[in-house]
């Protein structure tokens, strides 16, 4: 079965290869980790399972993705959280891509990057549960299902980086605003059409969701040691 998996993950990530290679011409990897971990991450052995992922991609895509698409951004995580060593050797772009540093350059000019990203994120957590913040981080900034903003200028900004809000329209901060007031704000609009903005408490990782959907939305974060709130 294990290596059924692994053959079918290895046929999409070699199609997305062919199909949709990055130039890395510019780039030289170099990993700073002496040792990788040989351990992989516990998930169901800690009570995570495959299922709060789906969960949380539906409620924070709502109808924005198909079910095959959403079926896609869980087998990521999903992978990504079981085994990182794994992630990245079958999704090596998505891997590099997915981080926030992809395409910065040092002071020499150069774009230095881990070629193990995931491993290396798992290497230097101290146990599971911020690896999986992380790792959800991540991927679901990657799919525009979650941004960040830590100042209310960043956060007037970052919801137009999400699939649920990128069209709307927001009063723009007053100048004595902060990230949590200029929220309130946003979600005295976002009310209006039955949506809700939260923010992990003392991340500033934002997402947004149906207003129904807030109380199983802040359930399935606690799994994962994240604690959502509505400013």
């Amino acid at each position: 079965m294990t290596k059924r998996l692994l053959s079918l993950f290895l046929f999409f990530a070699i199609n997305s290869f062919l199909f949709g290679q990055t130039d890395y011409s510019n780039v030289e990897f170099r990993s700073y980790i002496y040792k990788y971990k040989e351990d992989a991450p516990r998930t169901t052995e800690i009570g995570i399972e495959k299922q709060m992922l789906y969960d949380i991609v539906k409620l924070l895509s709502v109808k924005q993705y198909s079910k095959a698409e959403q079926e896609e951004i869980v087998d990521k995580m999903w992978l990504a959280l079981e085994n990182p060593k794994t992630f990245d050797y079958v999704f090596k772009d998505f891997a590099v891509t997915s981080n926030r540093n992809w395409g910065t350059r040092n002071a020499k000019g150069e774009i230095v990057l881990e070629p193990n990203p995931y491993l290396t994120d798992w290497t230097v957590s101290d146990d599971e549960y911020p690896y999986f913040q992380l790792t959800l981080n991540k991927i679901l900034d990657h799919f525009q299902l979650m941004t960040y903003g830590d100042d209310a200028e960043s956060v007037a900004s970052s919801f137009s980086e999400l699939l649920l809000t990128k069209d709307i329209e927001f009063t723009p901060p007053n100048d004595d605003d902060w990230a949590y007031s200029y929220i309130e704000t946003v979600n005295t609009e976002l009310e209006k059409k039955g949506l809700v903005a939260l923010v992990t408490k003392g991340y500033y990782n934002i997402v947004v969701c149906n207003v129904e959907s807030k109380d199983k939305l802040t359930a399935l974060f606690e799994n994962f040691k994240w604690e959502l709130v509505q400013p």
